[in-house]
């Protein structure tokens, strides 16, 4: 079994460095990266405003009611640290959707939501699965741009809605729901997990693949109707 888990391994990490060099998965790096040093960005914002605030506070409190003092010093040096680190490391605050509600969103939707459910349960997953998850979270962001695409209708928007609205959050949720005791590293439940995820990145790889492939039979459909109509022609008609 430990054999099987390390080709296993060793497959998913040549997949997600395949994927990292392809344009569709840069572009989804950059995507991520974006909105992380956004996210940065505004948690950085708010620390400096709240000890901004702290120092002004201070400064009217000396020049209208009298000096800080030395202990008045330290509280507003504790307080400005305090109030930074809280703003600083403060995250949004957001409801964990339930699995029912991720696969009954909106098609388009499925792979954000889906994908910050499971950035959120990642601190619960063992080590050992970060790069599965990694190539998921990847494999997510492309297909959030593909998906929007996709009538509701036809049958792959079906199969990408059980696919990663229903099957990915029950493999997390199964494993997570395991006792503590039973998830130790190296455990017949974690190499489980493992190669669920690895069948997950897979079948995320080939219904990328798929709507590419559509994209360009749609293309090479149309390219056939314009040279028919005006090249055999000869003329427009």
């Amino acid at each position: 079994m430990a054999r099987e888990v390390s080709e296993i391994l060793r497959r998913a990490d040549d997949m997600f460095g395949r994927l990292a060099r392809t344009p569709e998965g840069r572009a989804a790096v950059m995507r991520r990266a974006r909105r992380q040093t956004q996210s940065l960005v505004r948690r950085v914002t708010n620390a400096v405003i709240a000890v901004v605030a702290v120092v002004v506070a201070a400064l009217l409190f000396g020049i209208f009611v009298g000096p800080l003092g030395i202990n008045g010093l330290l509280l507003l040096a504790l307080a400005a640290l305090g109030l930074g680190g809280f703003f600083l490391l403060r995250t949004p605050r957001m409801d964990m959707p339930t699995p029912q509600a991720m696969k009954n969103a909106d098609l388009a939707a499925i792979p954000r939501r889906v994908e910050d459910w499971l950035e959120r349960q990642r601190r619960s997953l063992p080590s050992r699965a970060a790069k599965q998850i990694d190539e998921i979270l990847l494999r997510l962001e492309v297909l959030g741009e593909q998906l929007a695409q996709v009538p509701s209708g036809q049958p792959i928007a079906g199969d990408a809605r059980r696919l990663i609205g229903e099957h990915l959050p029950r493999l997390v949720d199964t494993y997570l729901k395991v006792p503590q005791a039973y998830r130790a590293p190296g455990s017949e439940p974690e190499q489980q997990l493992l190669e669920g995820l690895v069948t997950i990145a897979d079948e995320l790889r080939r219904l990328s693949e798929q709507l590419v492939r559509g994209d360009l039979d749609a293309l090479a459909v149309e390219g056939k109707f314009l040279e028919q109509r005006y090249r055999d022609n000869g003329a427009l008609t």
